[in-house]
């Protein structure tokens, strides 16, 4: 049997910072060894550090990310991204909007790799040609 692995999107990993929805649990059950993390989420979460009123606690998640999840880097998967921005192009008329380049190099490199994007946004990712999505956060509802 062919064990999933998969690439969160930042989004998903602030959600495993804040200890929320249900996303810690997925993490620990599906174990290190399958959870990647793409350049751009530790990027992301850089700017997100800078940008906060509590930059001590946040600039050490991309250090911590570094150790939980391997990181894949974003230099082999640019015809990947080229591919998924060219077809997300091409159904622009039936777009209400514009699909974020952060997230398209996401898909492009769980396209690359074979790897499950793990998202709240699962609209978007959806789109792209090829990509496999999954949502870990478990909200209640209301």
């Amino acid at each position: 049997m062919v064990m999933e692995k998969y690439i969160l999107d930042t989004c998903t990993w602030i959600e495993w910072f804040q200890r929320r929805n249900g996303v810690p649990e997925h993490v620990r059950a599906v174990g290190r060894q399958r959870l990647y993390v793409s350049e751009v989420s530790l990027a992301e979460l850089t700017f997100g550090a800078y940008n906060s009123s509590d930059y001590e606690r946040h600039i050490q998640e991309p250090d911590i990310l570094r150790m939980t999840a391997t990181v894949l880097d974003i230099s082999d998967v640019f015809h990947e991204y080229a591919q998924i921005r060219c077809a997300l192009r091409k159904m622009k008329k039936s777009l209400d909007k514009e699909i974020g380049n952060f997230d398209i190099l996401i898909g492009a490199t769980a396209l690359h790799y074979g790897l499950t994007v793990v998202t709240d946004n699962v609209a978007d990712f959806c789109l792209m040609p090829g990509v496999k999505v999954e949502n870990w956060v478990e909200r209640e509802s209301k």
